[in-house]
């Protein structure tokens, strides 16, 4: 039996797994529903390639704006690495068991970043991935934290329950407002969970 990520490395708590896979998965919905194979001509590689983008400026947003402390950019180009607490972590959607090799080459920021860890720290080397295994015109079929060897073998993988990130990403301990009396909506609105406040360390 696997052992968990946060297991193997404690930066990687349940909690935070849940809360960076949970804006990935929003913003995918968010550029999928403008997808427009009929009117625009939108292909499957231009869809990808906006989901991407708009995923990696959503994280670099959320970095930069300072809501979780333990949220950081370590490579914003190029092959994207962003950082929980000090281990640095990359997102991808494909099949987690046949990852590209080419993904698990480093950045020179994340080699650098790896370097620092303990010698005795027998998973230093890690490649930690959240992989969206996912048709490319759905936000998130099923998303998993995986831990790579630098030969592409898995020693970790835990699929990452985001039926749970409203609650985990909505402000703690948030004062409930009182009801109030609204006329009906014209229109159905997307709910989107607040990204304020802070998310539990705890695994």
């Amino acid at each position: 039996m696997q052992e968990m990520p946060w297991e193997l490395n404690s930066d990687l708590s349940k909690n935070r797994l849940i809360a960076i896979a949970s804006i990935i998965a929003n913003k995918r919905g968010d550029v999928i529903e403008l997808h427009d194979e009929i009117r625009l001509k939108d292909t499957p590689r231009g869809l990808g390639m906006r989901c991407y983008e708009c995923c990696r400026s959503e994280i670099i947003y959320t970095a930069e704006s300072k809501i979780w402390s333990w949220l950081s950019i370590l490579t914003p180009e190029g092959r994207f690495t962003f950082c929980i607490d000090n281990t640095p972590v990359r997102f991808s959607r494909n099949d987690p068991e046949s990852l590209p090799n080419k993904k698990l080459i480093t950045s020179f920021e994340t080699q650098k970043q790896m370097d620092l860890f303990d010698e005795d720290y027998p998973y230093a080397c890690m490649r930690w991935f959240i992989v969206f295994d996912t048709h490319f015109k759905n936000p998130a079929d099923a998303v998993y934290c995986v831990g790579y060897t630098e030969t592409n073998e898995i020693l970790c993988q835990w699929q990452i329950p985001l039926e749970d990130k409203v609650a985990l990403v909505s402000e703690v301990n948030a004062p409930l407002s009182q009801p109030v009396d609204l006329p009906p909506a014209p229109i159905k609105l997307k709910y989107q969970p607040s990204k304020t406040g802070s998310i539990d360390d705890e695994s």
